[in-house]
């Protein structure tokens, strides 16, 4: 059975969710971040204490869009990762990192800035401006969308929950109305998917 350290909304919600698609076992632990280092389970799959690792047999793994990648080659072939024989997929690896790299890596700053800086400096400089990297990337996403329900069309990918995760940590830090319309939709059909509220399920409720 699959384990996974960290819980929603830290991007364990990724993992997740990607193991809920793909109908798997998995056990879920829960990680004390403030003490995350003293978690020598953890540790041992995270050497760097960042959110989430999972442990698959002998397999121990971090960071989440590496996992979600490993997923689905290890228990694939999927509908959720189309094939280098598929003309989507380069697209598809496009979107698969775009989600991570371009998305919630800046928000970083803005996210440390959020919980962690004294209130006189939570709305700094850099976390102003990571939210503007953020909201100007989050436009490449309105062309492909306007062609179907989801970033490859018709068919869901993880390239979706990539990107989707992306969007719902804007939507946590209130951003969801600067967004543009189309994205604020594709956010909506995000959160109806069964998997994804089952992954969510194991986390804190977020903001409504």
């Amino acid at each position: 059975m699959i384990k996974v350290y960290g819980a929603p909304p830290t991007r364990a919600l990724r993992v997740i969710w990607m193991i809920e698609e793909l109908g798997l076992p998995y056990e879920v632990h829960k990680v004390d971040f403030p003490n995350r280092f003293e978690d020598r389970e953890f540790i041992a799959c995270s050497p760097t204490g960042a959110l989430p690792a999972i442990e698959d047999g002998d397999v121990r793994m971090m960071e989440s869009m590496a996992i979600v990648e490993y997923l689905s080659i290890r228990y694939g072939p999927t509908p959720l990762a189309p094939t280098p024989g598929d003309p989507c997929w380069p697209a598809y690896l496009t979107w698969l990192h775009f989600g991570e790299g371009s998305l919630t890596a800046p928000l970083n700053v803005t996210i440390g800035s959020h919980f962690f800086a004294p209130d006189e400096e939570k709305q700094n400089w850099g976390a102003k401006f990571a939210v503007d990297i953020f909201l100007r990337k989050s436009l490449v996403l309105v062309e492909p969308l306007k062609h179907g329900p989801w970033l490859l069309g018709a068919n869901f990918t993880a390239a979706d929950i990539s990107c989707g995760y992306a969007l719902g940590v804007g939507r946590f830090l209130h951003l969801e109305e600067r967004l543009d319309p189309v994205l604020r939709d594709y956010l909506g059909r995000i959160r109806e998917r069964p998997a994804f509220q089952r992954a969510l399920a194991h986390g804190d409720p977020l903001p409504a």
